[in-house]
């Protein structure tokens, strides 16, 4: 645990990220957030933990690329019953570059797993990184995914906050 923390300490020293410095390239990390499962006239929210990767390209003032993330460990309860939720999403990114900040939109395809049922759907969203170093990024994500499976619908609202290191 000291020595990732050393290393997480060492990677965000260089400092302030100069403006020319390009969001391209390949990404991975991980995000914790808070995932609020809605299903059969019931709610419930609850923590996750995930990964994500993917690849951005820059191109001047707007950034274009795709990610995929795998959330687990959300749960939520229908009749009685307490289900484990694991989320994949394979999502296409673009928004606006300002410098260190890239703020922008997501839209791509969703599925959901409680161990049973598999359900697939979309998801859309926004959110906004901030380049720390010119391989560290923070970002802050909320996304909405709709699911039908059977004539029940089911939505999931998530907020994520994201820790990245570009290659």
């Amino acid at each position: 645990m000291k020595k990732a923390l050393a290393l997480l300490i060492a990677l965000a020293a260089p400092g302030h990220v100069s403006a020319e410095e390009s969001w391209t390239g390949y990404q991975l990390g991980l995000q914790v957030g808070n995932q609020h499962i809605k299903a059969k006239g019931t709610g419930e929210s609850n923590p996750t933990l995930g990964v994500h990767a993917g690849y951005l390209h820059d191109f001047g003032d707007y950034v274009f690329g795709g990610e995929f993330s795998y959330d687990a460990a959300a749960k939520y309860t229908v009749g009685g019953v307490s289900k484990s939720v694991k989320t994949t999403r394979l999502k296409i990114k673009g928004g606006h570059s300002f410098g260190d900040t890239l703020l922008y939109g997501v839209f791509g395809y969703a599925g959901l797993d409680t161990g049973g049922t598999k359900e697939d759907g979309y998801t859309a969203g926004i959110g906004v990184s901030y380049r720390l170093t010119p391989r560290v990024i923070l970002g802050l994500e909320y996304l909405h995914d709709t699911y039908s499976s059977g004539g029940a619908d089911t939505e999931a609202d998530s907020v994520f906050l994201k820790a990245s290191y570009k290659f």
